[in-house]
């Protein structure tokens, strides 16, 4: 994963330089032309279009997962070895890209919380009232972070490790929203600009599709790898239904704040394969079980008609257990960041294609895709 990091990060600078350097500025009559490709609409006194220019967002953040998994007899709480994250986020009309990169751990935190290995990409699709938001998540190399539960161990700062623990996840959201003076784009993409305070209600399903496999070496001090007795294998769909409320606070002409509560409640279909390396055996089993979450937040910032900036906070908890053995799979999230974005004038590279696409698909048309 380090080489399709590192190609990743390489091809978000070029973009961004290329970008940058195609920037029209030339005469007053070219600036009069912009307004006009810029589509600004006078039609909703609540929303400011800015879906015809092209959005580049730089995040940083301390995206992290955690999930719990029986350990000798008590509740493990399991978590990769990733700190900040520098995230890119390219938005025009409809369509958003994103791409997260992480900086190279240091080597003391390498030797006492592992190695990880992490990919991370998403895209959305912002229609008027629908939302879709799409991401995969791909995380090798786990440590305990309550270490402190083994009693017997001096481990000092080291934490026990699961180095071939791997989790995939490809986890979709589609919502829809009441209330069309409410802008969601002015949230999540930034292609547009709440002009005054709103909220909707906006029911949404969440759907994920999970591997969790590859628990069965440790690392119980910095030279020992030993093989576990025991450890399982899962794999399922989640089904979410989550009705949520959002507003924005429109503080002073371009400031803003935007907080959100949605709970919720989800089926779980999965199949638990459990090994027993002694024996040499394995039970295969497939399960469902019900359970409630919940997810909140809050945002501030500045959203202007070129600069945007701010930062949010979110967090994200459910209340599912798996046969009374303390395994949570859908993890917990606690996120804080901060963004940095500028609107351009959108070059052809990205204009033409998605304009065909748009073309081709009417319904994807502004006033149509409602």
């Amino acid at each position: 994963m380090k080489k399709q990091q590192k190609l990743l990060l390489l091809f978000v600078f070029l973009l961004t330089a290329r970008l940058c350097l195609g920037q029209d500025i030339s005469t007053e009559a070219n600036s009069r032309n912009q307004i006009k490709t810029d589509s600004i609409s006078n039609l909703n006194p609540y929303i400011e279009d800015h879906t015809e220019q092209l959005n580049i967002k730089i995040i940083v953040s301390n995206n992290q997962l955690k999930y719990l998994l029986p350990y000798n007899g008590k509740s493990a709480t399991v978590k990769t070895n990733l700190s900040l994250s520098y995230g890119f986020r390219f938005s025009y009309k409809y369509f958003s890209v994103r791409l997260r990169v992480r900086p190279k751990s240091s080597t003391s935190d390498q030797e006492n919380k592992g190695k990880t290995d992490h990919f991370r990409i998403g895209f959305d699709v912002l229609l008027d009232n629908w939302s879709h938001f799409y991401e995969y998540n791909y995380r090798r190399g786990y440590f305990i972070d309550n270490t402190n539960f083994v009693t017997d161990q001096n481990l000092g700062d080291f934490h026990i490790q699961f180095p071939n623990l791997t989790t995939n996840t490809f986890n979709g959201v589609s919502q829809y929203k009441f209330n069309k003076n409410y802008s969601i784009r002015a949230v999540e993409s930034n292609t547009e600009i709440q002009l005054k305070s709103a909220g909707t209600f906006m029911p949404g399903i969440n759907y994920t599709f999970y591997t969790f496999k590859d628990a069965n070496k440790e690392l119980i001090d910095t030279n020992s790898i030993e093989t576990r007795r025991t450890y399982n294998d899962y794999k399922g769909i989640a089904l979410i239904i989550e009705p949520g409320y959002y507003y924005t606070f429109v503080l002073d002409k371009y400031w803003f704040a935007n907080v959100f509560t949605a709970p919720g409640f989800g089926v779980d279909f999965y199949n638990d394969k459990e090994f027993d390396t002694v024996n040499n055996t394995f039970t295969d089993e497939n399960f469902s079980t019900t359970f409630f979450s919940f997810k909140t937040g809050a945002a501030i910032g500045y959203n202007g008609k070129k600069l945007y900036f701010g930062s949010e906070f979110k967090y994200q908890a459910f209340s599912e257990m798996f046969d009374k053995k303390e395994i949570s799979l859908q993890p917990s999230k606690i996120i804080f960041q901060v963004f940095l974005g500028y609107r351009f004038k959108a070059p052809k590279q990205v204009s033409k294609p998605l304009d065909y696409i748009e073309d081709k698909v009417p319904a994807l048309k502004k006033k149509n895709n409602n």
